[in-house]
């Protein structure tokens, strides 16, 4: 009688793993963290947008920018001549200038300056561009179309553009003739500026004046 309690004793302690195990398996593992997923640039979130040109802040102080003419000679060789594929204008109100840039598929030289008057380009014609101040940029050797004589410029402002900015009142393409491209500003008053120019991350060359406001 002792040896069968004993036996079942036994059994009954060799099955209590397997019980245990089986509990265990029937238990519910723990949910994984959920993850969040950045948002794109597109939605207004933190993702990485796509590679964009990239221009650098303007030093010293605009208050200290001078008013003295600008200019750089060209470097390159002709032909090609460097062509001129956009023109971008900007309000920075919150750093004290404007900014109004001009992309080159490669680097013209270039003049810039204050002008008392503005004309056209071949024909000599009076610019009525609006503003107290007026600053000529000229772009040589330079031109605004391709070899069959079409604009690069997807809509060429060769009459005055209003711009609603500080000190930047109007511009105008005055001129894209035998090589050279001029561009005038109109301002509310003389103020001071300062240009330089970088290569973009696309390969193109960008000039560009800053204007105190």
């Amino acid at each position: 009688m002792r040896r069968n309690i004993l036996a079942a004793v036994a059994l009954a302690l060799a099955m209590l793993p397997a019980a245990c195990g089986d509990d265990d398996a029937d238990e519910p593992s723990p949910s994984p963290t959920p993850t969040t997923e950045s948002t794109t640039a597109e939605d207004g979130g933190t993702g990485t947008p796509s590679p964009q040109t990239t221009e650098p802040e303007p030093e010293p102080e605009p208050t200290s920018w001078p008013t003295d003419d600008v200019s750089a000679a060209f470097s390159g060789t002709v032909p090609p001549v460097p062509i001129l594929l956009d023109l971008r204008v900007g309000s920075h109100p919150e750093d004290g200038y404007d900014r109004v840039a001009f992309e080159f598929d490669t680097l013209p030289g270039y003049e810039i300056g204050y002008r008392t008057d503005i004309v056209y380009d071949g024909s000599g014609d009076s610019v009525d561009l609006p503003g107290d101040a007026f600053i000529q940029l000229v772009f040589n050797p330079a031109q605004a179309h391709d070899d069959q004589g079409e604009p690069t410029l997807t809509d060429p402002p060769t009459d005055p553009v209003t711009v609603d900015a500080g000190s930047l009142e109007a511009y105008v393409l005055n001129g894209d003739f035998e090589g050279t491209v001029s561009v005038a500003l109109g301002l509310d008053e003389k103020a001071g500026f300062h240009v330089d120019d970088f290569q973009a991350d696309n390969g193109d060359y960008v000039v560009y004046i800053d204007i105190a406001r």
